[in-house]
């Protein structure tokens, strides 16, 4: 009979393919027991690092608790396995269909890191590119962005700036030089976003990054300028002059979920009346219902939050609204 394989080489070639990696400590030791004891093929270990990593960043319990539970109510013998797995495919498809349930105090806690360190120093990165998101795959409504700070002090908990960036925050010494060579054809529309790698307005006008871009906008009349923002940081757009091609946008939610994801953000009442403020001048705003979000509530909560906007801004004031669901990489 031909000797068993040895199981440390496979699991050492599985850790490094999946998210095993990036577990706690004690994840790992109860993921690397559990493939030790059944040896798990590649296919069964990433199923179980993931759903580890998915039940810990839902909040929904350990999956050693889930598992040692399952055992205790009688899940043995030579179809263990196989049962155990059928049932947490089971246990994770009714977590992914039931709503998320919210504290109505806004007391769930989300997984924010802390910023610290703000820096300023010249930059070897391009500052303007396309959306991320933009392919030939997808119908892409064409948004250039513009990176004017590399990183986020606000605490959104699915937001993917978490992901692309770490410690420090980063403002680009060189910002307004390369603003000046975006190349910019005089027959072409433009749209421009500046709140892809930091919200557009959390940071005023530090080191004159808005003066700077608000200037390069009356230049080129044929650009649409959005600043987009979840703070109501608007000074300064009601002491200057505002080119008309500037718009300020707000990503909006219900207030459940600025509550218990949008940490260190503007409560909904606050960025609808900086966006009126705007409007009363004549600055054009926009709205963004991004991300939209699947919990319990949600069906009374988003036709409340459009009747509310409906209520306080005139069709000929908005410039835009889009819809989006959330967007994230799984960290």
């Amino acid at each position: 009979m031909s000797p068993l394989p040895d199981y440390s080489r496979k699991f050492s070639s599985f850790r490094g393919k999946t998210l095993y990696e990036r577990l706690e400590d004690r994840q790992q030791v109860f993921i690397r027991s559990l493939a030790f004891q059944h040896q798990l093929t590649f296919q069964e270990f990433r199923q179980v690092v993931e759903a580890c990593r998915d039940l810990h960043m839902w909040q929904e319990g350990s999956l050693e608790e889930w598992w040692e539970g399952q055992v205790r109510e009688g899940l043995q013998g030579r179809g263990q396995k196989k049962a155990l797995f059928k049932a947490l495919q089971e246990h994770l498809r009714l977590l992914k269909s039931t709503p998320k349930s919210y504290p109505p105090d806004g007391g769930f806690k989300s997984l924010c890191r802390k910023k610290t360190q703000i820096v300023i120093r010249p930059s070897g990165k391009k500052i303007a590119g396309m959306c991320p998101v933009a392919s030939l795959k997808t119908i892409c409504c064409n948004l250039r962005t513009i990176d004017v700070v590399e990183n986020c002090p606000l605490g959104c908990s699915y937001c993917t700036i978490q992901t692309f960036y770490r410690d420090p925050i980063v403002f680009d010494a060189t910002f307004a030089e390369k603003l000046e060579k975006i190349p910019i054809d005089p027959d072409r529309f433009y749209h421009f976003g500046t709140g892809q790698s930091s919200d557009s307005l959390v940071w005023g006008d530090r080191h004159g990054n808005l003066t700077a871009l608000c200037q390069w906008a009356a230049r080129h009349r044929n650009i649409l300028l959005e600043f987009k923002t979840k703070t109501r940081n608007i000074c300064y757009f009601l002491e200057n002059k505002i080119p008309k091609n500037v718009v300020c946008s707000w990503s909006l939610n219900t207030p459940t979920i600025i509550k218990n994801e949008e940490h260190l953000t503007a409560n909904l009442e606050e960025r609808l009346a900086a966006a009126r403020q705007l409007a009363d001048r004549g600055i054009k705003v926009a709205f963004h219902f991004h991300p939209m979000v699947f919990y319990r509530g949600w069906e009374v909560d988003y036709p409340r939050l459009a009747t509310q906007l409906m209520n306080r801004f005139e069709p000929h004031e908005v410039a835009f609204l889009s819809l989006g669901s959330v967007t994230l990489i799984k960290p």
